[in-house]
């Protein structure tokens, strides 16, 4: 091999690894629990920036409102050429005939005037109202933030326990299968010596196939949980996520009645209207306040300069300053009752937003109640099943036992086996639903931040 041969077969390794290097990169493996899962989602949720961004802009509404009240200053410099004067009929004093109208011009060709002014507001009730408005709107998109926080946090929380049911499914078919595989291996050899019928064999063959589909068919679920899961975290479709915690199996032996009570202090949907509320107060507020004087001060200071020519500007005698000092008082008199309109409007807001409250609670109590009924309901359920699923395990223990004993018939077995498989298949259901209920029983009391933080 000459050196250039060597060389490029040294690149292409070089290449290889690189490309192998960066792929992994790109590709990395991410095995996450079910409160890593949610803190991904909540750093990297688009609906969850975009009310980050709502809230900062928040902060600078305040800053922006609040600037209304401090000095205004402004500078001003302007430049007139006077192409043509303008002419005035002025009587005509100049030869004593006041009943004779002559035409005069006043004025030079050039005028520049360059100047400052300061405009502060002293008093204005309708601007203090305005401050705790603005606050109030701040308020209440910081918790539009924890709220849509709390809706992703929950959207992950019951994906990410659906996923691994579908992945404890597959444990228990692959399991099956094995067994299920491994009988028909030792039939089939009997079914070679004579010791077994070709039924019992294709029986068999049958119930293999029919576990294979539905492994097939779990993985293809799997694969499409996994997929809304990595959207609902705002994870890219090409990540390899592995889920690391799995659905407890231990069912507690008495529900604890303090965690079935109601408790909706927590819950942000009543706190973001009852902010609503605050909000539309205070604009009655400040919609009456608008019926209250307006005290401004003004003070401004400017030179103006005059002449017919472009030197005459620049000789200090041509130059003069004045300067004015202030108070601006508005006094609001008659609107035509378009502030009483205005307030009942907001009034009748304020009613709707008591009624949609009303609703919301009812709403509230009924998943609540909901929730806390299912999450009985399934740990009744859970109790007889984990004993039917430990039954069914050992009669399909037994009647395998059996049928290589010669003892039973491979019907039996497969009989046996449907048996085993349809109450281990209720029983993660059951428990899916179980957790299930147990997180819409935590998002009813608004623990869901607080849980998975």
């Amino acid at each position: 091999m000459s050196y250039y041969e060597g060389f490029l077969n040294s690149l292409r390794v070089a290449l290889v690894l690189l490309v192998s290097v960066f792929s992994s990169a790109l590709f990395a493996q991410s095995t996450l629990s079910v409160k890593e899962s949610v803190q991904f989602a909540v750093k990297n949720s688009p609906i969850l920036q975009k009310a980050k961004l709502e809230t900062r802009k928040s902060l600078e509404q305040i800053r922006e409102y609040k600037s209304t009240g401090l000095p205004q200053v402004n500078a001003s410099l302007g430049f007139t050429y006077n192409l043509k004067l303008p002419t005035q009929l002025i009587p005509n004093f100049f030869q004593g005939k006041p009943d004779e109208l002559v035409p005069v011009q006043f004025g030079t060709d050039l005028n520049t005037t360059a100047g400052a002014e300061v405009n502060q507001l002293l008093y204005s009730q309708q601007y203090w109202v305005g401050i705790k408005a603005i606050k109030a709107v701040g308020n209440f998109n910081s918790t539009v933030e924890l709220k849509t926080e709390e809706d992703v946090a929950y959207n992950v929380v019951k994906l990410y326990y659906q996923v691994q049911t579908i992945s404890k499914q597959k444990d228990l078919i692959e399991a099956n299968l094995q067994q299920v595989g491994g009988l028909l291996k030792a039939t089939d050899l009997q079914y070679q010596n004579g010791l077994a019928k070709k039924l019992d064999v294709d029986q068999l063959r049958v119930n293999l196939i029919t576990l294979q589909t539905q492994l097939q068919n779990l993985e293809l679920n799997y694969e499409q949980g996994l997929q809304a899961l990595k959207f609902a975290m705002s994870m890219p479709q090409e990540s390899q996520l592995v889920l690391s915690d799995t659905l407890s199996e231990v069912v507690m032996p008495n529900v604890d009645p303090t965690y079935l009570e109601a408790s909706y202090q927590n819950k942000l949907d009543l706190t973001l209207l009852d902010q609503q509320t605050t909000l539309q107060q205070l604009n009655a507020d400040q919609l009456r306040a608008t019926s209250w004087p307006t005290l401004r001060a003004f003070g401004n200071y400017n030179f103006q300069g005059q002449g017919n020519g472009f030197g005459e500007l620049g000789k200090d005698q041509n130059w003069f300053s004045f300067s004015a000092v202030g108070l601006n008082v508005n006094i609001p008199i008659f609107d035509g009752f378009y502030r009483k309109s205005k307030v009942e409007q907001v009034k009748i807001d304020m009613l709707k937003i008591a009624e949609d409250r009303k609703q919301t609670m009812q709403s509230l109590q009924l998943q609540h109640s909901q929730a806390k009924q299912q999450l009985l309901s399934y740990w009744n359920t859970l109790n007889a099943l984990r004993e039917n699923r430990k039954v069914a395990e050992e009669v399909y223990n037994v009647t395998q036992k059996r049928y290589k004993e010669g003892v039973a018939n491979v019907t039996e077995v497969l009989v046996a086996e449907r048996t085993m498989r349809e109450v281990q298949s209720n029983f993660l259901a059951n428990l899916l639903q179980y957790q299930l209920a147990k997180v819409d029983l935590d998002y009813a009391n608004g623990k869901i931040p607080q849980l998975y933080k």
